[in-house]
């Protein structure tokens, strides 16, 4: 599928690398694109229908050993000892980002294994989370990275995410409204499954990760508005508008903050992409302005001032994991056993503020530095600092005309910042929908940089330094 904007660059199917040394362009002919044409593409249908399967709660569908989600990473993880073994996997060299990803694996592996936090539970809670942490996301962005990019499966991924998100935004007005009757499945009406009963749940049944799934839904349905006929994109207006009020349903803090920074980032950086969350931004102000939120009005309260409960738990949850991994900085108290031990560190300042912490952790950095010491969160952050300067420096090197992928890119950003707003308000490690889709953006964006979008930028640059050499106008010498 040739690329709307850019009719003059080369289709992003044929891959092709050069070596950054050499001067001027490459003719044509000496293209090696069928070489770089042989890597297999992104498995588009494969990783949408995994992004999906992992928005259902399959203990409430008695459904907790063999379940579609780990079903179809095993077909991923297939496809891809297949293509690595047959020689159509892209090589690449390792980076901060996968160093980071090796050793932070390999770190909270063994000392889950050295921990067994596992024991005596009725299941795997905690080897769970590190499928939720470690395998998946970790997984989906290799595999993106190392697969061939193409606009055409790209889109394919995102109309199926649109497609989803027509769900779920109407799920959530319908659990907001109480029409039951529509609601699918059904334990998402259920007051004894999940947490949060009486927010927009939806079938996460959780409106932490609901709200994200809403702004990752408006940002995909940003990024296919350009390729859509007028008809369709009059439907998805709509639908941002429907998103919107569902993310505002989940009544939850960190969906809000989550859907801000999103908004901003793409109002602010985005360009045209940015047209719809300007648009947003003033729906927003107006409904504030006017009253027509009982939660978020300028009149009244707002969510913000409220639930006092709930942010006196974090302050005493954040004190209590930062003592426990001052006492233990170098190797925690081993992965997975905050549960069994906030008890040791939990201080009469802390119980002013509530009564225990059996809610569990409720902030990702903190819980790393009191499970796994200083080294565990400080591999965490470097890896989140690798991937934004990786997604940054991909879309300043993408050719302007080349709007999709740059947006993309942009896109890419929101879901990392998305991702530290909520690892500051809660346990990523509990959150497998929010970190797969995040890796997944980041991996395909990484993609990029092995396209044409980029390579014709890197050789126009090294072709006029090479003309600059011969003419005399930069020194031989030069760097």
């Amino acid at each position: 599928m040739a690329h709307a904007n850019i009719p003059q660059l080369p289709a992003a199917d044929p891959v092709y690398e050069t070596d950054a040394a050499e001067f001027g362009p490459l003719p044509v002919a000496a293209k090696p694109a069928a070489k770089w044409a042989k890597f297999v593409p992104v498995p588009a249908a494969l990783f949408a229908a995994f992004l999906f399967s992992q928005l259902f709660d399959y203990h409430a569908l008695h459904l907790s050993t063999f379940t579609p989600d780990k079903i179809l990473f095993l077909f991923i993880l297939l496809l891809f000892a297949d293509a690595a073994i047959s020689g159509r996997l892209r090589r690449i060299r390792w980076s901060g980002t996968e160093v980071c990803m090796l050793l932070f694996a390999t770190l909270c592996t063994v000392s889950y294994c050295i921990t067994n936090p596992d024991a005596g539970l009725e299941n795997f809670k905690w080897l769970t989370t590190l499928f939720n942490l470690l395998v998946y996301p970790f997984g989906l962005y290799l595999f993106a990275k190392k697969a061939r990019y193409t606009e055409a499966k790209t889109l394919f991924l995102l109309r199926v995410m649109v497609c989803v998100g027509v769900y779920l935004a109407f799920t959530a007005s319908f659990e907001h409204f109480e029409i039951h009757a529509l609601v699918f499945p059904r334990y998402i009406v259920d007051p004894h499954v999940g947490i949060q009963f009486g927010r927009a749940r939806g079938p996460m049944v959780g409106s932490n990760p609901m709200g994200e799934q809403l702004v990752v839904v408006f940002l995909v349905t940003c990024l296919v508005m350009p390729f859509v006929r007028t008809l369709t994109k009059v439907f998805l207006h709509g639908l941002l508008l429907l998103v919107t009020m569902g993310i505002y349903f989940t009544l939850t803090r960190g969906a809000w903050l989550s859907f801000a920074a999103a908004v901003l980032i793409t109002a602010i950086w985005g360009g045209k992409f940015g047209i719809q969350s300007r648009f947003i931004i003033l729906v927003i102000l107006v409904a504030f302005f006017a009253g027509a939120g009982s939660k978020f009005s300028y009149s009244g309260e707002t969510l913000f001032s409220r639930r006092q409960n709930t942010i006196d738990y974090r302050l005493s949850n954040n004190e209590t994991t930062f003592r426990m991994g001052m006492a233990n900085p170098l190797t925690g108290v081993g992965y997975g056993s905050f549960n069994s031990n906030w008890t040791k560190y939990f201080g009469d300042k802390e119980k002013q503020l509530t009564a225990d912490l059996t809610d569990g952790n409720h902030n990702t950095f903190l819980g790393l530095f009191a499970d796994l010491g200083l080294p565990g969160v400080a591999l965490y952050v470097a890896l989140f600092g690798y991937l934004f300067r990786d997604c940054l420096r991909i879309r300043k090197s993408l050719d302007p005309a080349a709007q999709f992928e740059r947006n993309f890119a942009l896109s890419a950003v929101c879901l990392l910042t998305i991702a530290m707003i909520e690892a500051i308000s809660g346990d990523l490690r509990f959150n497998p929908t929010l970190n797969a889709v995040t890796f997944l953006f980041a991996g395909i964006t990484a993609s990029l940089q092995y396209t044409p979008l980029v390579q014709k930028r890197v050789k126009a640059s090294a072709a006029k330094k090479g003309s600059d050499v011969r003419k005399g106008s930069v020194p031989e010498t030069a760097s």
